[in-house]
This record gives C-alpha cells, sequence and structure tokens, in this order.
C-alpha cells in the first residue's frame, strides 16, 4: 500500500547534496551565504562573469558593487505566495565575490540581465606581461 499524502520525502535528493556542497564551497564554509555560479572569461578588453541567476527581477532583485577590485554581486529570491505540492527552488539571498583582474577599470563597467543569466563587463587595460630590467640606483 501506499502513502500518497506524503509531500515530501524523508531525506532530499543526493543532487540537492551536490549542490549544496558546490554552492557553500565545499566543507570550509566560506561566506555566510549561497553561492551563484558563474562563469569567467576575457573577451578582448573586457573581463566578463556570467551568473546564472533565472527568475529573478534584476530591478528588484540582483545588486551589483564594485569596491577594492572585488565585483560584488547579490540576488534575493522570494517565494511566491501561492501553495505549493513540493518545490526543489531555493530562496533566499544568494551572493558570489569575485576578484577583478589587475588592469580593470572600475569606472568602465555594465551589466545586463537576459534569459535568466546576469552578465557584467568590466573593461580591462593591456597589462605588459614581459619581464621588465629594473635599474638599481646606488646610494653612497
Amino acid at each position: 500500500m501506499t502513502d500518497t499524502t506524503r509531500k515530501h520525502p524523508i531525506f532530499p535528493p543526493f543532487t540537492d547534496w551536490v549542490d549544496a556542497f558546490a554552492l557553500l564551497g565545499g566543507w570550509d564554509g566560506k561566506g555566510p551565504l549561497p553561492g551563484i555560479r558563474v562563469e569567467e572569461l576575457v573577451e578582448g578588453d573586457a573581463f566578463v562573469v556570467h551568473a546564472e541567476l533565472p527568475g529573478l527581477d534584476p530591478a528588484r532583485d540582483i545588486d551589483v558593487t564594485v569596491h577594492d577590485g572585488v565585483l560584488r554581486i547579490h540576488a534575493e529570491r522570494h517565494p511566491d505566495k501561492r501553495e505549493k505540492q513540493r518545490s526543489e527552488f531555493r530562496y533566499g539571498a544568494l551572493a558570489r565575490e569575485i576578484r577583478l583582474p589587475q588592469g580593470a577599470d572600475d569606472d568602465e563597467i555594465a551589466a545586463e540581465y537576459e534569459n535568466g543569466v546576469l552578465t557584467v563587463r568590466v573593461g580591462i587595460a593591456r597589462v605588459p606581461t614581459k619581464p621588465r630590467h629594473i635599474p638599481i640606483t646606488r646610494i653612497g
């Protein structure tokens, strides 16, 4: 006989455990908030961050700031008021901090949100990668 009145399993699905481990940065507990999945790349003269944030209103739910060379994305997913039979959606605050690369221009940042993905572009100046000889001045 099957009990059809149970709405939630006794233990969460294995994928929930794996996702929680990945989003929290492993067992070291980095940061108090679950993380946001991101993709970082360089396109031409810009450092680009794609953040996976489906189902959010960027004007209300997402905040992007930069301070001391660190890009911070903070988002909050609010539960709707409908009665649910079952939900695997995560609600509450999410955050991610990303150190910007050398040469990043804090004044040249743009963000856009499309199809559940936040894209942040940060201008970067090309930094010389060749070793440079530094002359030494003798004193005394």
